[in-house]
């Protein structure tokens, strides 16, 4: 099924290159298409998650430290940007009437029995009550993610917590693309539309992270595996898109995962 309607409960991605602006700031016109493109989601009875990346991005441009940072510094960064993340949520949220809550996740709390019950318990409950969790690695903390992903794997293991049947990671891409590297010199390349297995050509595909963002498509196929093993839908597709969502139902630019 590569159609949205067709699923029920749906983990969001926004990657900090979609959230974040040339200059670093809020790009206010994506969060208000996103917000909107959700509250039509929840209109229609979908559970929906968000998992949104960008504190650190958020605050390059806030506080004054170098383009290279260390350990302590990006943690830094992130204690402080995570706090224009939600406030930038919450305001396009608002106009929705829809209330927001936020959790912050370790790898421990989506892997460990315990946490990761207590985790679950939590978005089952803020569910119930009609809240939307938005959901972002706790990097003033956990040390991997800064180091290693941009909150695809996050999300991925999100999804599998949940028992999420669909994954939509809103990128700053269209999808999948035959050549990374012709994508970066504006040549013409072939989208993959569909992927039913996860072989080593395609994982050859996938080119290096964005500069905002950390993961690129590398952590993505290996969010793609994740979901494969708990079959749960992913797809991939530009969270640029005047309507990312509600777009993808009809339009073609975008790289379905779908284990067969």
């Amino acid at each position: 099924m590569r159609n949205v309607n067709s699923y029920n409960r749906i983990v969001i991605k926004i990657g900090s290159a979609v959230l974040a602006n040339a200059k670093g700031k809020v790009d206010q016109d994506v969060l208000a298409a996103i917000a909107e493109d959700i509250a039509w989601l929840r209109k229609k009875n979908k559970e929906v998650l968000v998992v949104s990346s960008g504190a650190i991005a958020l605050a390059r441009k806030k506080i004054n430290l170098p383009d290279s940072l260390t350990l302590a510094e990006s943690q830094a960064m992130a204690a402080h940007g995570q706090i224009e993340l939600m406030s930038a949520w919450k305001k396009h949220f608002n106009k929705h009437s829809i209330v927001i809550g936020q959790m912050l996740l370790t790898p421990k709390d989506t892997e460990l029995k315990v946490s990761s019950n207590n985790a679950k318990q939590t978005v089952k409950k803020l569910l119930e009550v009609g809240c939307l969790p938005i959901i972002n690695e706790n990097d003033s903390t956990a040390t991997d993610e800064i180091k290693f992903g941009d909150n695809d794997l996050l999300a991925a293991k999100v999804a599998k917590l949940v028992d999420a049947d669909l994954l939509i990671i809103l990128s700053s891409v269209d999808g999948l693309y035959a050549s990374e590297e012709a994508v970066k010199t504006k040549k013409s390349a072939e989208l993959i539309k569909e992927v039913t297995k996860i072989t080593p050509k395609i994982k050859n595909m996938a080119g290096r992270a964005s500069d905002m963002g950390k993961g690129g498509m590398i952590s993505k196929i290996e969010a793609a595996e994740i979901c494969f093993k708990n079959k749960c839908a992913m797809v991939i597709t530009s969270g640029k898109n005047k309507q990312p969502i509600k777009g993808i139902v009809t339009r073609s630019k975008s790289t379905w995962f779908k284990k067969k």
